[in-house]
């Protein structure tokens, strides 16, 4: 009985994991709840996961990987190594791949697409290369480098802690480099030679000169002395002279889906225009347009501030204190002083009132304002300015510091002196101490969504091992593939967590597919570390869908990818490093 019921939770968990119909935090604690509740697992077993030193250590690399970006010590160091790939599209994919790949071994992924991103949306426009070229191996590369130390992504860390748990045994820092290693390689040049040619090929904007121009949907108002009054869409040249296209009109809280072309324009009426920013902008300024992001708080500019207003890109992060929320609901305009002229999410426009859209993660909000303001948006509200202003660091004189902390984190742990939870929570209150950062920075770079997500997630693993369910799914894979020997039952585990991993969290993939790991090797009487390490790898090997992976969504909508842009370039690179991992894990940690 306590078998179905744990694989009853676990069915629900990946569903809600998988269709995203809850957040999964949140998902992750009710999860924990039901575990506690129906008895599965003791209270205590329940909310173990919180002291978990894998929950910690993660907590603490987000820590030292903030450090490392707000010193610009990353930024910097990958400008001077990106200068040397000239303008070569296939060298820069090499260049970049392996730059952010060698970050992402040592700081978190996501942080270090981030610090690049900008870097390469520049080089694009200089060379004439279109950022959609450049962003998806940048992402592939950040998550293929995580997987190359022992710190260098979350399910690396998790499964150290859960074999250590399960066996007593655990990975040194450096056990999983020669499988890491070969990846990127292997990566590196099938994105440079094949995955480049299956990437699309989207033009590269002048706005910003920085960031690439998408057709935004923006929402305009007809002002008493517009020339627009009266007119019909035709005659209004919106379309022959601006290259805009009117997709909708509010009039007097009625809407006008898709209006005919001569259907004619009054004074108040509110225009859903569809163009890029370019045209938006002139329109505004020769047919007397009022941009209407928000009815309540309109940033409207006079001539002085035009000539110090800028227009650029920002992208959300994951941990800005927008995400969830509305941009009526913060007030966005008149906290920043900055008007959100339109929202781009995963290749597309938003095509309603940007002021109520519920913001995500990944979002491109197109803002125009004063310099200063969008600096200090990039700055204190976690926002990733991608054109159109400078990128500045907060503490460069810290630099050196940060990269000693964190030279000193791999050194201890390496050298097995210290624990890498030891080592890593050290390495987090030395960076704020010698004020690497502070202590309120240290709080926000950490991501609590995933802090609660592996904390909730490991009681199920628990209950799996308790219940006897892992073991019983354990003795279903073994009963498909176990006569082909250890080696095939490794590839199927991989294959079985890539899978789950395209469609949930990898950290939660890891957790779940952990106890049928450890069971497995325990029915096959083989050692577990190679089923370990095949888990962690491929829940890091995420290639196939925008939602995958944080670093997939970031760079979705500056590369104004689609969904399946990511499917095609993708899925030929997840077998290949399925095929890979799976013949050389044995050989370095044999059954």
């Amino acid at each position: 009985m306590e078998i179905v019921l744990v694989l009853i939770i676990l069915a629900i968990a990946v569903t809600l994991f998988a269709t995203e119909w809850i957040r999964m935090d949140l998902v992750s604690l009710m999860v924990l709840l039901a575990l506690g509740l129906t008895g599965l697992v003791s209270v205590e077993e329940a909310f173990s996961g919180f002291s978990n030193p894998a929950v910690i250590t993660v907590a603490a690399m987000f820590v030292i990987s903030a450090s490392i970006a707000s010193t610009g010590a990353t930024g910097k160091l990958g400008e001077k190594l990106l200068q040397v790939a000239g303008s070569s599209e296939t060298r820069l994919i090499i260049v970049i791949m392996l730059t952010v790949a060698t970050f992402s071994a040592f700081i978190n992924n996501i942080g270090s697409t981030a610090v690049l991103m900008p870097l390469v949306i520049t080089i694009a426009r200089k060379t004439n290369i279109p950022p959609s070229k450049l962003l998806m191996p940048l992402a592939f590369g950040s998550l293929m480098g995580g997987v190359c130390t022992l710190i260098g992504t979350p399910p690396n860390i998790l499964m150290n802690a859960l074999m250590e748990q399960y066996t007593g045994e655990s990975f040194s820092m450096f056990d999983f480099t020669p499988v890491g290693v070969a990846i990127v390689a292997t990566g590196t040049l099938y994105m440079a030679f094949i995955g480049r040619h299956l990437l699309p090929k989207r033009k590269a904007g002048t706005l910003t000169e920085a960031y690439q121009v998408k057709e935004y949907i923006t929402e305009v108002e007809i002002k008493a002395d517009s020339p627009l009054a009266g007119k019909t869409i035709t005659e209004s040249g919106l379309d022959s002279e601006f290259n805009l296209k009117v997709r909708g009109i509010l009039r007097e809280k009625k809407k006008i889906p898709n209006p005919r072309r001569n259907h004619k324009l009054r004074i108040g009426d509110i225009l859903f225009i569809e163009g890029n920013p370019e045209g938006i902008l002139r329109v505004r300024k020769q047919k007397g347009l009022e941009v209407v992001p928000e009815r309540d708080n309109p940033v409207l500019l006079d001539s002085k501030q035009s000539k110090e207003m800028v227009v650029v890109e920002a992208s959300l992060t994951p941990t800005s204190e927008l995400v969830g929320k509305t941009l009526r609901e913060v007030r966005f305009a008149d906290t920043h002083g900055l008007t959100v002229l339109a929202i781009w999410r995963r290749g597309a426009p938003v095509v309603k009132r940007v002021d109520h859209v519920e913001l995500r993660f990944g979002d491109v909000l197109l803002l125009q304002g004063a310099e200063e303001k969008v600096l200090h948006l990039g700055k204190e509200h976690d926002f990733l300015l991608l054109g159109g202003v400078p990128n500045v660091s907060y503490y460069p004189r810290k630099a050196p510091i940060a990269l000693l902390i964190l030279g000193g984190v791999v050194l201890l742990a390496a050298l097995g002196i210290l624990p890498i939870m030891l080592s890593a929570t050290l390495g987090a209150v030395g960076m704020v101490l010698l004020r690497c950062l502070t202590p309120r920075e240290a709080y926000e770079s950490i991501d609590w969504s995933i802090i609660m997500l592996i904390a909730g997630t490991l009681p199920l693993g628990m209950a799996m091992e308790n219940s006897g369910a892992a073991r019983f799914l354990a003795d279903g894979l073994i009963g498909v593939v176990g006569p082909y020997g250890p080696w095939i039952v490794l590839g199927a585990l991989f294959l079985l967590t890539s899978v789950l991993t395209e469609v949930m969290s990898h950290a939660a993939a890891a957790v779940l597919i952990a106890p049928i790991a450890y069971n497995t090797a325990l029915e096959l009487a083989v050692s577990p570390k190679p089923f370990f390490m095949a888990v962690a790898i491929a829940a890091s090997s995420c290639f196939m869908t925008p939602i995958s992976h944080q670093s997939n969504a970031l760079v979705m909508g500056p590369g104004g990818y689609h969904f399946l842009d990511y499917t095609k370039a993708g899925a030929a690179l997840n077998f290949s490093i399925w095929i890979l991992s799976t013949a050389l894990i044995p050989l370095v940690f044999p059954f």
